[in-house]
């Protein structure tokens, strides 16, 4: 039963796949610390957008809230946040972020270089030393940086957006565009 809610976009013709190694990292933030993103993909329904964080040990990534809930995978590396001292996700382990959160992002210095695969639902508010707003990240936004870095730099442009009827107004206009 429906209850007049239209779940039309949950049907897919099967599992949707995403070649990972055809999609770049691109520079993400400060250029001073070298952070890197690959955008896997965006849910523009659930507000979702899966990426692989990259960067070098010893970085601090500014202060940050979740709107919605978020999941960090460390896939090599070590990281945590400086207001919860009380653990380091290593290699293999899970960390949610609750919506509302705000906490620091670091990297640890002792482990090298850091992967985490992250899932994010809705914004990340991005804020100064006084609690100001810097900046908000969205699905739509951190899109629109890989699509920008894609065009700037002459790199195919897969389309990462799922369902794809979701998002109109995207438009992948690059020469090289893919469709996963």
């Amino acid at each position: 039963i429906s209850y007049g809610t239209n779940y039309d976009f949950l049907l897919a013709n099967g599992p949707t796949y995403v070649n990972g190694s055809s999609i770049y990292f691109f520079p993400y933030g400060d250029p001073r610390y070298n952070i890197k993103i690959k955008l896997l993909r965006v849910d523009p329904h659930e507000g979702l957008w899966i990426s692989v964080l990259k960067a070098k040990a010893g970085v601090v990534i500014g202060t940050h809230r979740h709107y919605g809930q978020a999941y960090g995978y460390t896939l090599k590396g070590a990281w945590g946040n400086l207001e919860h001292p009380e653990w380091v996700s290593k290699q293999g382990d899970l960390v949610h972020e609750t919506p509302g959160s705000v906490h620091t992002f670091y990297t640890d210095a002792d482990h090298g270089e850091t992967e985490a695969l992250s899932f994010i639902w809705g914004a990340i508010e991005f804020l100064g030393e006084l609690g100001n707003t810097l900046g908000i990240e969205d699905w739509r936004s951190i899109l629109q940086k890989y699509i920008d870095y894609g065009e700037k730099n002459n790199l195919p442009i897969i389309d990462v957006t799922y369902p794809k009827s979701k998002v109109p107004d995207i438009h992948f206009h690059h020469q090289n565009k893919k469709e996963l």
